[in-house]
């Protein structure tokens, strides 16, 4: 049946079931529109998954979370995509996202925070990614979940907490953070895949890289690309060495201690040791083994009825974007054979949110400045204050943010200036303020004074709703 007659199908059996299946007393949940299917998660395999469904006639919404496009959107370099002899990630997932925006999907920046899957009616919570008090439930008939992984943790002295050095010298992500380590000397921890890639990115960015390896021989498929990494004459291979301790003077990264009883001279650590699989709301809710995965049976099919699962939080062996996507492709035609087997007053029309979110490629408002000169004309001009967006073009959490500052470049025009400063290519305007991470935004005021800093997400938010006193002094 073509996409054109099932999504008339969906039409007449949502009015068949409105006039004929309506409870006598409706409550308030109860009259919630339910989707026919929800998404968790923005990268390869739920994108796909997207484009399936909507090709299918089967409207379905897509909950982005904090990381849109996933662990690949933050590869510089992917070589092994069929069509593709070399793109980066975050090309890769815009191909992909657009593709399905194009058939249909309604993609929304949100986060889940918690689900429950105890009823045939699926019940998930979620938040703005940007604001976190704004919260809905959505009910769906169907889910695949796709949340991915997140990154592994040494748990060594002065990695992480209130003595640590998360942000201000550690990091999982040489591509979000990196181009502030161009010239200095940095550490990436690790011997697989994720950390060649990581390895890689930084050798041509950095004076020195130094691979720590807890064993004697690296743990990754990608032979070829690890043979010319370490033949670079500014990286070295650290074997057989473990890290006890990530050392620092208080505000930033100095050294490593390490098992060898050495002390490495460093400015920046990149861990990369592998992932944990992104299920801690789904415990009580499906079955997960030994290692925290998503258990399957029937290809994508989870323990609980019209649950399905695909890519990283089910797979521990390939981690592959490829098979990610193959993930998908099956998740979402099980979804369509489960709601066809579903009665048809079970199947609700949704009413699909009018928040459907097009990451814009360039915007007018906000714009990238070309040279320091710019970035210190700005500030000395006086006019206005000015807002500058310190990020990385492979950042997700940048990418989230940036339509957010075109909102406000808009509501404060004429009051408020907004730039862009891209890391990679500006470090020594990052450096000079001790920006450590991305995304920071900096705030001047018309007198040229650093008025407001702020890192990640949430405290850019809070920071962002003091322009109005910022404008008017």
């Amino acid at each position: 049946m073509g996409s054109f007659m099932k999504k008339i199908l969906f039409g007449f059996l949502a009015i068949f079931s409105c006039a004929f299946a309506a409870p006598p007393q409706e409550t308030k949940e109860q009259a919630t529109k339910v989707e026919p299917v929800v998404i968790l998660g923005s990268g390869v395999g739920a994108l796909t998954s997207a484009i399936y469904l909507e090709r299918a006639g089967i409207p379905t919404l897509v909950i982005e979370g904090p990381d849109p496009g996933g662990a690949i959107a933050q590869s510089p370099k992917v070589d092994n995509w069929p069509g593709e002899q070399e793109i980066d990630g975050r090309s890769l997932v815009d191909k992909i996202r657009s593709q399905a925006v194009a058939n249909g999907a309604t993609i929304v920046p949100e986060e889940v925070t918690s689900v429950d899957f105890s009823s045939s009616i699926l019940k998930i919570n979620t938040r703005k990614v940007l604001e976190k008090d704004k919260t809905r439930t959505i009910q769906a008939r169907a889910c695949i979940v796709a949340t991915g992984s997140k990154p592994k943790l040494l748990g060594v002295p002065g990695e992480s907490g209130d003595k640590g050095y998360w942000t201000k010298g550690v990091y999982s992500c040489a591509v979000c953070d990196g181009g502030l380590y161009k010239d200095k000397t940095v550490a990436v921890i690790g011997g697989g895949d994720a950390a060649i890639t990581e390895a890689n990115y930084l050798s041509n960015i950095a004076k020195k890289v130094y691979i720590v390896l807890r064993s004697d021989k690296f743990r990754t498929v990608e032979t070829l690309r690890k043979n010319e990494l370490v033949k670079k004459s500014n990286v070295e291979v650290l074997y057989n060495t473990k890290i006890n301790e990530i050392q620092g003077n208080g505000q930033r990264v100095t050294h490593l201690n390490l098992s060898t009883e050495n002390k490495l001279p460093i400015d920046g650590v990149f861990v990369a040791i592998g992932a944990t699989p992104n299920t801690s709301m789904f415990g009580n809710q499906l079955a997960l083994n030994t290692s925290g995965y998503i258990s399957l049976k029937n290809d994508q099919q989870t323990s609980a009825p019209g649950i399905f699962a695909i890519g990283d939080v089910v797979d521990p062996v390939y981690k592959q974007a490829i098979s990610a996507a193959g993930d998908g492709a099956k998740a979402a035609l099980q979804v369509e054979g489960f709601l066809a087997g579903l009665p048809k007053e079970e199947i609700i029309q949704p009413k699909i949110s009018e928040e459907v979110r097009i990451v814009k490629t360039s915007s007018e408002s906000v714009k990238d400045i070309s040279s320091k000169e710019e970035f210190y004309s700005a500030i000395g001009e006086g006019k206005t204050p000015v807002v500058f967006d310190f990020y990385s073009p492979y950042c997700g959490p940048c990418k989230q943010l940036l339509p957010q500052l075109e909102k406000l470049a808009d509501e404060y025009k004429g009051k408020v200036r907004f730039l862009k400063v891209n890391v990679s290519q500006f470090s020594g305007l990052a450096e000079t303020y001790n920006i450590f991470s991305v995304p920071t935004v900096l705030i001047f005021d018309k007198q040229g004074k650093v008025v407001g800093q702020a890192t990640g997400l949430d405290d850019i938010n809070k920071t962002l709703k003091n322009l109005d006193s910022i404008a008017a002094k």
